[in-house]
Order: structure tokens, then C-alpha cells, then sequence
């Protein structure tokens, strides 16, 4: 199965994500940045991302469960496709961007990659809520079923990689999110990893604002939180006035 994905097909599935622009936050991770945000600060000197292979595998992992981890999104119920095509089609086109060594996802693997989807979604929220004794059990778990095949990339740059291209997509994609979610926990990098603070989304998202303030995963929860205290204040102002 192709993996090949025309630009316009990844821009219809990139606009799709509840997350910022996934191009424009690996280009963030390369700029040089002089001083370390005031979250890191307060937490001590810690590893910023940096556009590595491990940083790129965290972004994927975001990815694959906004798209395809059923919850909430902007408001509404969400619910994976239940095409095993589409879903198939969607990830790799979602992971392609991040990593095209891996093999790709095939229709027989589509409800395994659902339940990967799942686990990863609810490990990224502990993250997100910074609760690590709840989290790093469901890392543990990820990396126990499948082992680790570390190497040194063979061309520059010599980046760290987790996992063996030729295993099974989902294989291949388990250790790897789960070994760099491991590298993040390990290095206090999981500060970067958000949730949504709107009502009715549990969608996560990369935070790489230099305040380390960003409250939601996209405009559009943004608006719907704006419109929500809107009422509410205008709600008790009408109580008062009676």
C-alpha cells in the first residue's frame, strides 16, 4: 500500500486536526530561541523540544489521537471513522508527514490502530494534567508488549531511533510514541503537552507559546469559550438586575 499523499489531500486532513498547525510548530522546534519559557523556569532547567526524531514522534502521537480517538472535539461528540479505509488512510497520511521510514498502515490493522489511538489519547491527558503516577504505568505497558529496537540513524543527522521500520505499522508506531512519551517524561519536556480548556473537548494540543499559556486547541474552542462566559455574565447580571 502507497503511502504517498498528495499536498492538497494533507492539507485537507492538516485543517482537519483540532491542534495548530502541525508544519508551522516543527519549523517553531528548530528556531533558536535565547531563554527558556517561564513555566520552565519555575520547574527548573529543563529539555526543550527541538525537532528531533523523538520530539516528531510526540507530534504524531497528538495527531493520531485527535483524529481518530473518540471523545470530544470543538463542542461536539466525536467518534473515529468507522471505515476501516478511511481510518487506515487517515493515519498514514497524518504519520507520513512526521516519519516515512515506517511501514504503513493497512486495512487488517485498522482496529488495533483505534485501540492505539485510544491508549495514547488517554496517556496524553495524564500528561496534559501532569499526572504522572497514572501515566507512566500506561507508558510501561506500551513499551513491554512490543521491544525497543534503538539504533543510530545511519546518515546525518545521527538522531536516536526507537523502533524496527520493518515491524507492523502499529508495532512500529507503539514503540516509538511510547519510547519518546518515555524520553519526554524522563527530561520534564511534558509541560509542552495541553488539553483543551474548553467545555465539551478533550482534544490535545502542542503548546509551544513563550508563556506557556495557551489555553485551547484551536480558534474555534476559543470563540465557543468567549460565548459561553459571555452568557454567563450577562445571566447573572440579569439575576442581580430581578
Amino acid at each position: 500500500m502507497s503511502t504517498t499523499v498528495s499536498a492538497r489531500r494533507f492539507a485537507r486532513i492538516s485543517s482537519r486536526l483540532p491542534v495548530r498547525n502541525l508544519c508551522a510548530d516543527l519549523r517553531r522546534l528548530h528556531r533558536p530561541r535565547g531563554r527558556y519559557r517561564c513555566g520552565m523556569v519555575l520547574k527548573g532547567m529543563m529539555t526543550r523540544p527541538s525537532g528531533s526524531h523523538r520530539d516528531q514522534l510526540v507530534m504524531a502521537a497528538i495527531a493520531l489521537t485527535n483524529l481518530l480517538a473518540p471523545g470530544y472535539s470543538n463542542g461536539v461528540r466525536f467518534t473515529p471513522p468507522a471505515d476501516p479505509a478511511e481510518t487506515v488512510s487517515t493515519a498514514n497520511a497524518v504519520c507520513e508527514h512526521f516519519y516515512r521510514k515506517q511501514v504503513p498502515f493497512t486495512e487488517d490493522e485498522a482496529e488495533r490502530l483505534l485501540g492505539l489511538a485510544g491508549r495514547l489519547h488517554e496517556l496524553l491527558l495524564d500528561l496534559a494534567d501532569d499526572d504522572l503516577p497514572t501515566a507512566v504505568p500506561k507508558i510501561n505497558a506500551l513499551l513491554a508488549e512490543f521491544p525497543a529496537q534503538l539504533h543510530l540513524s545511519s546518515t546525518p543527522p545521527w538522531s536516536l531511533h526507537y523502533q524496527d521500520h520493518s515491524a507492523s505499522a502499529v508495532e512500529g508506531w507503539q514503540v516509538g510514541c511510547g519510547a519518546a512519551l518515555a524520553s519526554w517524561v524522563s527530561s520534564g519536556a511534558t509541560q509542552y503537552i495541553s488539553r483543551c480548556a474548553a467545555v465539551r473537548c478533550d482534544r490535545v494540543f502542542f503548546d509551544d507559546t513563550r508563556s506557556g499559556t495557551r489555553r485551547f486547541c484551536s480558534p474555534r474552542c476559543q470563540n465557543r469559550d468567549k460565548v459561553r462566559a459571555y452568557r454567563l455574565r450577562q445571566a447573572i447580571a440579569n439575576a442581580n438586575a430581578n
